[in-house]
């Protein structure tokens, strides 16, 4: 457990603020919490997030971070969104561990990723990627769709806390929303949709103006039951993370993997004008990228965007 405990507190440790103690906030795995709270090599405090905001009244200590090892499809969830408000509103940084099973903890999960490291180059590419404006995006599979990008922010997820947002260990993304007029065309899906489906075999979905219009019958039962919201573009995405090979069968985790992209329908948790409750990521593996400019990425088969492509 040597390099989760270094993630860790790599994780933990970056910014200003020196770590006074850690909560961790487990909503059903109390097995995993607790060999988390054993490595930390801070003061630390468990609790049991789904008993209601109540437990709060057992906190007994100066802490300034707060671990959640929380899964969202599963019961008990919504109280533990409201401790997580409650912690934000008072300062505190949270590193969420979404979906963690004790594979997680084991040293060949993590590869030989450097956080700190994988963190500056993606705040460093992301300071690059404002300059995109169009893309076009390919894949062996069938995937054939165009965006644009230009005038919206790109923001960059490397896994160290920070006030006022999610950080997620493990981690490796940088991020936008498409401009939703622009987006048109086909994504095939090869990868983990939200949160832990692996798809028997490629799913099909047809845009158009930012909504989905078709998909196959086996995307269609699964977003029953979703507002209709959920038809609209909410996120584009690009894996950064080496150390992710394969996909496990956890969205948080596979849609970090370097060399993959990811979409989202749903909400655009306000890089795009789409609002929704919902927000349903989906991994497509092995695409080749077409840009305006081209930049760069690493991992990443990127060409230049010519009208000849589009």
């Amino acid at each position: 457990m040597n390099k989760v405990k270094q993630n860790l507190i790599d994780a933990l440790s970056t910014g200003r603020e020196p770590v006074t103690g850690v909560l961790v906030a487990y909503q059903f795995n109390r097995d995993i919490a607790e060999k988390i709270a054993q490595i930390l090599p801070f003061p630390v405090q468990m609790l049991d997030a789904t008993r209601d905001v109540s437990v709060l009244e057992m906190i007994n200590g100066n802490y300034s971070h707060v671990i959640e090892l929380y899964h969202p499809a599963k019961d008990g969830y919504s109280i533990c969104k409201q401790l997580r408000n409650y912690f934000w509103d008072r300062g505190y940084k949270t590193l969420s561990l979404f979906d963690w099973a004790e594979e997680y903890l084991q040293d060949d999960f993590w590869g030989d990723t450097d956080y700190p490291k994988l963190a500056a180059d993606i705040a460093e590419l992301r300071k690059k990627m404002h300059r995109a404006r169009r893309f076009k995006i390919t894949s062996e599979q069938g995937t054939n769709i165009s965006f644009s990008t230009e005038g919206r922010r790109w923001l960059d997820a490397g896994g160290l806390s920070k006030n006022g947002s999610i950080s997620q260990m493990p981690d490796g993304e940088i991020y936008t929303c498409p401009v939703e007029e622009t987006f048109n065309g086909v994504i095939v899906v090869d990868g983990t949709v939200t949160r832990s489906w692996i798809p028997s075999k490629p799913v099909r979905l047809e845009f158009s103006g930012g909504k989905l219009i078709d998909c196959s019958k086996e995307f269609r039962e699964y977003i029953q039951g979703f507002p209709e919201a959920i038809k609209t573009i909410g996120e584009f995405a690009i894996g950064l993370n080496p150390a992710i090979t394969t996909m496990v069968g956890n969205i948080s985790v596979d849609e970090k993997a370097a060399g993959t992209v990811h979409f989202a329908l749903g909400d655009s948790y306000g890089l795009g004008i789409n609002k929704c409750g919902c927000h349903l990521d989906f991994v497509v593996r092995r695409p080749l990228l077409h840009m305006e400019p081209k930049i760069e990425i690493p991992f990443m088969n990127v060409r230049e965007l010519i009208e000849e492509s589009l």
